[in-house]
C-alpha cells in the first residue's frame, strides 16, 4: 500500500510536458523570438522594414526567412500565424489589404524552408494594433511590420 501511495505522489507531481522542448526554445531564441503571453514571438520591423506602401521583400530577406523556417522545421515547429500590420497613411481597408500582402510575403518563404500555414494563420492586421504614434515618420515605420507567432502544439 505504501508503494502504491508513493506512486501516485509522484505522478501528482510531475505535471503532463506542455510548451516546448528545450531544443525548441533555444532554436525560437536563436532565431530571435521572444517569450510573451501569446506565445513566442518575433516582430520583424527592424529586420524587414517595409517602406511605405510597400509589400515586396528584398532577395536577402527571402533567403534569411526560408533558412529560418529550415531550423524551424528541423526542431519540429511547422507553423506559426503571421500577422501583418502597416502605419495610419491611406484608408483603412487599403491598409488592410496591404498588411494581408506583407503578411503573406513572410509566410512565403517560410514555407520554402518547410513551413506549413492554413489561410487563418496568415493575417492582416491593417492599422489596428501601432506600436507607435502614426505622427512621426519613426513610429510609422515602426508600425509597417509583420510578427510571427509559434504557440506549442
Amino acid at each position: 500500500m505504501t508503494l502504491v501511495g508513493a506512486f501516485l505522489a509522484a505522478c501528482q507531481s510531475m505535471p503532463a510536458p506542455t510548451g516546448f522542448s528545450p531544443a525548441q526554445v533555444a532554436a525560437l531564441k536563436t532565431e530571435g523570438f521572444v517569450e510573451a503571453s501569446a506565445g513566442w514571438e518575433l516582430t520583424l520591423n527592424e529586420r524587414l522594414l517595409f517602406a511605405s506602401d510597400q509589400s515586396a521583400l528584398l532577395p536577402d530577406q527571402l533567403t534569411r526567412l526560408a533558412a529560418m523556417g529550415r531550423n524551424l522545421v528541423a526542431v519540429d515547429i511547422t507553423t506559426a500565424r503571421v500577422e501583418g500590420h502597416t502605419d495610419s497613411t491611406g484608408s483603412a481597408a487599403y491598409n488592410q489589404t496591404l498588411s494581408l500582402a506583407r503578411a503573406q510575403a513572410v509566410a512565403a518563404p517560410l514555407q520554402e524552408g518547410g513551413m506549413r500555414f492554413t489561410p487563418d494563420q496568415i493575417v492582416g492586421r491593417g492599422e489596428t494594433l501601432p506600436l507607435s504614434p502614426n505622427n512621426t515618420p519613426e513610429g510609422r515605420q515602426d508600425n509597417r511590420r509583420v510578427v510571427v507567432i509559434v504557440t506549442p502544439p
